[in-house]
């Protein structure tokens, strides 16, 4: 769950009496079932053509990637406010994700062997690169294609990271201000310049230095992140609002100079939903039981499903049909999904962290 007792300033109780914005875990519930339904939907269907997983009725579901993005924006502030030393804020991060992820990465690379699983077989060197979660920096190729948003977020990571250091771990209201400001204006300027070689189909498609801009300043997903930073911080300062506002419209502009009208409109109606719920006490709907369960297990389910949904659906399709090979596959990741849960972020981050803070304190990390 995500607490917020502890941001400095005023932020008024949000989802419960507690003080636990229960809201978020819905939206990370939603996000991670939207991405699941639209790979075993239809996502393979360019891949793969001519596999009996092509069709393309769910294909929309993927901005649930957005959604992540917003959701990161607003959490990882309150985390970095909360951090009294940059190592401690390193140490949630780390924590919290590599020790699922390394998981996945087995399972990933058993499977894609064992099942010949397209479109390739990565090599030691490959499947070694994976083990960082930043082989996107270096236009490596991923394990799993989901990995891709990982690097980004580890690029966000990195971004509040230097902050934390720059100011000493005090992250001013007006420094997120301007600093998004300018990530804004830049990001903007890239996405008009790079828009005309995306062709409208994805800026991973164009040539290599045009990619590397992209991904250098993160034109696209940028702007979610400074509407999701600007959303927390709103919560005590109502001025900081239409600059909120100003982010979910760039992050809309530049989803359609990247990839087309029909995806501007669907980033701003993200952002839209997104903004109503944040700025609301409480969202009912969002504290609907399995709604939570999907949200506590979303990340371990956002990297386990795709390699692992193939493999079922296409063992299990001739048996039981297209509808039936979907709900065993979605049945499968959500179990597998739940015991990564409870095995990798769980357990394995609690001994993770609990090790890297004892390192922490025996190096007097400042």
């Amino acid at each position: 769950m995500t607490n917020f007792r502890d941001v400095p300033g005023k932020v008024e109780t949000l989802g419960t009496s507690s003080g636990r914005f229960t809201e978020l875990d819905g939206l990370r519930g939603i996000a991670a079932l939207a991405v699941v339904v639209s790979h075993y939907g239809g996502a393979y269907n360019s891949r793969y053509p001519n596999d009996p997983m092509a069709f393309n009725d769910f294909s929309y579901g993927a901005f649930g990637v957005q959604l992540f993005f917003l959701i990161s924006g607003f959490v990882i502030l309150m985390t970095a406010f909360r951090a009294k030393r940059p190592s401690d804020f390193v140490i949630s991060r780390v924590s919290r994700l590599y020790p699922a992820y390394w998981i996945s990465l087995v399972l990933a690379v058993v499977l894609i062997y064992a099942f010949n699983v397209p479109p390739f077989k990565p090599s030691v060197p490959e499947i070694l690169a994976n083990i960082t979660m930043i082989q996107r920096w270096f236009l490596l190729p991923n394990v799993e294609d989901v990995y891709w948003t990982l690097a980004i977020e580890m690029q966000f990571y990195v971004l509040i990271l230097l902050l934390l250091l720059v100011t000493k771990c005090k992250i001013s209201d007006r420094l997120v201000r301007w600093g998004s400001v300018a990530w804004l204006l830049v990001s903007m300027a890239v996405s008009f310049w790079a828009g005309p070689y995306s062709r409208g189909i994805s800026p991973q498609n164009v040539d290599t230095p045009v990619k590397m801009v992209l991904n250098v300043t993160l034109a696209e997903f940028g702007p979610l992140f400074c509407a999701g930073m600007l959303l927390f911080i709103s919560r005590r300062d109502a001025k900081l609002q239409p600059l909120a506002i100003v982010a979910g419209i760039v992050a809309s502009l530049n989803a359609g100079l990247l990839h087309g009208v029909q995806s501007a409109l669907i980033v701003l109606g993200i952002i839209a939903v997104f903004t109503f719920v944040v700025m609301r006490p409480r969202t009912r709907f969002l504290n609907f039981a399995p709604l939570q369960w999907y949200g506590k297990i979303s990340y371990s389910l956002y990297i386990v499903h795709a390699t692992l949904g193939y493999v079922v659906i296409h063992s299990v399709w001739p048996y039981v049909g297209r509808n039936g090979a979907i709900f065993v596959a979605f049945a499968v990741a959500s179990v597998v999904a739940w015991g990564v849960y409870k095995f990798g972020e769980v357990y394995l981050t609690g001994k993770l962290k609990s090790g890297l803070k004892s390192l922490q304190l025996r190096a007097g990390s400042k």
